[in-house]
């Protein structure tokens, strides 16, 4: 037990030195990651993309910082390279498979960890999400479940797989499926809420399904653990799932009007977001970290948006 104590804490010692690479399209989770990183006083290079990851890696030397992602050749041996996607709305996201794209999509995530790898990383860290859990089948979702092709998550399974690669190149992988990450500027929580205050209900799938959340504050809080907890991959939410009823009855109660269906079948039960039932109330990221949730459930904190 003692030798465990000390591994552990020689890997958290070694996380606060090693530098992180943040690679992700702008949004309000990569910002709030990168927030908690300096705060930490973590060494910290943001990308938007795993394209600008790979040209930075595999640069000619002449190229100076640039071609090692502005830790120099030395310094980016041993970092973490943390893969930021985001679930995309229903809509938006449909020309991405319509298009094929998501082979060019998977290939440059591929390119980037394997560029990532070969400059000396350690580990790829991937925030993914919990809609890429298929129906729970009245069972409460753990982590080998079932998980569901849709064009909204195509960039979290492409950076999945990327992360599959690196472990089968010697690497330690960490794959994070947050529960549906609520915050005010999150692109999902704006497009409920917007319908809610003009009395819509976007949210339109089975009243029985169940939603697993997570604020987004408290999702890019586990970000730091994440770099030293075992290679794996962890259901991450509040652990309070509530059903679609549950969820709109509380949109309600904050804007004191009944929301009446926009019969959107994206957001219903046809819908890869929240046409699935997800029960997740799996701990063991919390148990092996410390990380926990706030005292306020995420449900709530989506409503209290409202008021």
């Amino acid at each position: 037990m003692t030798d465990l104590h000390a591994r552990s804490a020689q890997a958290r010692s070694s996380a606060d030195t090693a530098p992180v690479v943040l690679v992700g399209a702008p949004s309000p989770l990569r910002s709030a990651v990168a927030a908690q990183l300096r705060a930490a006083a973590t060494p910290l290079a943001c990308l938007d993309s795993p394209g600008r990851l790979t040209r930075a890696l595999t640069a000619p030397p002449a190229a100076g910082a640039a071609g090692t992602a502005g830790f120099g050749a030395a310094g980016f041996r041993g970092a973490v390279v943390v893969l930021a996607t985001v679930p995309r709305p229903p809509g938006l996201a449909s020309g991405l498979l319509r298009h094929g794209r998501t082979a060019a999509l998977a290939a440059g995530f591929e390119r980037a960890v394997l560029a990532a790898r070969t400059a000396g990383a350690s580990r790829v860290v991937v925030l993914s999400t919990a809609f890429r859990y298929d129906d729970d089948g009245g069972l409460p979702i753990e982590a080998g479940r079932p998980d569901l092709t849709a064009a909204e998550t195509a960039h979290a399974a492409a950076a999945e797989e990327a992360a599959l690669l690196f472990s089968r190149l010697g690497g330690e992988s960490v794959v994070l499926r947050l529960g549906w990450a609520c915050g005010e500027q999150e692109a999902i929580t704006r497009r409920v809420l917007s319908a809610a205050r003009r009395g819509w209900r976007l949210i339109d799938a089975d009243p029985g399904s169940w939603v697993s959340l997570v604020a987004e504050a408290d999702a890019a809080r586990a970000v730091r653990p994440s770099l030293t907890v075992p290679p794996g991959t962890y259901p991450l939410t509040d652990g309070c799932p509530v059903t679609v009823g549950e969820l709109n009855a509380r949109l309600e109660e904050a804007t004191r009007q009944r929301l009446h269906s926009l019969d959107d079948p994206r957001w219903g039960g046809q819908g890869a977001l929240f046409g699935r039932s997800r029960q997740i109330t799996d701990t063991a990221f919390a148990l092996l970290t410390g990380w926990q949730p706030g005292p306020t459930a995420a449900a709530d904190q989506l409503a209290a948006m409202l008021r």
